[in-house]
């Protein structure tokens, strides 16, 4: 028992080595690569415990270091610290029996408010205000993101608005669009790792995501952010913005939770369900999705609250 304990935590600590000198690769690789950075270490946490995978965590901790000395391995290995966490936090949900969805959206607002005190530490270590910073860090983002377009794009506009438009709507949501990607990354990686629980026949294999439901209150927070649409102050116009993108994503989470339901209870085959999932990322209909996870609140699509008493 013992022996394979360790096989399985070795073999996980070459795996994510492996993630980490792969993602090193490229920007793409990187891209690629670092989203399952957080796979081996739920592997392990799963299996193993919350002990072993804290220790793998930290193995990979100190391979950035030693792929990066000094101090400027904290600043530009970030993401990889950050992923390593998600790793960790994730586990730590599920070996409290939280649910995998709550464990998920929960990592990501840790993850986040991290960010921000990091930032914020970044801003008062070079002696400037949050907005200088902001605008500096904005400045860089909408050189690579010109770039990107120039690489990507051919035509003058994108979705009928023109490219610099665009740049400057990403640069305002920026805040919602890294905290979605933080919590889709950690939603893939939960979905790997439940399957593979699945076909390993591991014991706990957790909640699943398609029961999970997000909190009724938000729907509050999601009128808050509408009103705040139409207020006259920018900064409360954008952070209502924000908001208003987590929000929706959330939603749309809990959207996907239902179709995911509707298309087990009927047994519709693996390829249509992939179809289904791919479609349900397309616009318009992820509006549509996103509306039906808010419908769930109140129609319980996937009945799953207990019958009300008359």
């Amino acid at each position: 028992m013992a022996g394979s304990r360790w096989l399985l935590w070795s073999c996980s600590l070459v795996a994510l080595l492996a993630i980490i000198l792969l993602g090193r690769l490229s920007p793409m690789a990187g891209l690629f690569f670092s989203t399952w950075v957080p796979l081996p270490l739920l592997v392990v946490g799963w299996r193993l415990g919350t002990g072993e995978a804290a220790l793998l965590a930290l193995a990979g901790g100190l391979s950035v270091f030693a792929l990066n000395p000094g101090l400027t391995a904290f600043q530009d290995g970030l993401s990889l610290w950050m992923l390593l966490l998600m790793g960790l936090l994730l586990t730590v949900c599920h070996n409290r029996d939280w649910s995998e969805g709550s464990g998920i959206m929960l990592t990501a607002l840790v993850l986040g408010l991290l960010f921000l005190a990091f930032f914020g530490a970044q801003a008062y270590f070079q002696g400037l205000t949050l907005g200088d910073l902001w605008e500096q860090k904005s400045r860089e983002i909408t050189q690579t993101l010109t770039k990107t377009l120039n690489e990507v794009v051919s035509d003058v506009q994108v979705m009928g608005m023109p490219r610099v438009e665009v740049q400057n709507l990403l640069i305002q949501v920026l805040p919602a669009l890294a905290l979605i990607n933080v919590a889709l990354v950690a939603w893939v990686n939960v979905l790997v790792v439940q399957r593979l629980a699945s076909l390993g026949g591991w014991g706990n294999l957790g909640e699943p995501l398609a029961h999970w439901a997000s909190p009724e209150w938000l729907v509050f927070l999601l009128v808050a952010a509408g009103a705040a649409l139409l207020t006259p102050l920018a900064w409360v116009r954008q952070a209502g913005l924000n908001l208003l993108l987590i929000l929706g994503f959330v939603y749309f989470c809990q959207g996907t939770a239902v179709i995911s339901t509707l298309l087990q209870r009927y047994r519709v085959p693996w390829v249509l369900r992939g179809l289904v999932y791919v479609l349900a990322f397309m616009n318009p209909l992820i509006i549509v999705v996103m509306l039906l996870g808010l419908m769930d609140l109140w129609l319980d699509f996937r009945r799953l609250q207990p019958p009300r008493e008359a």
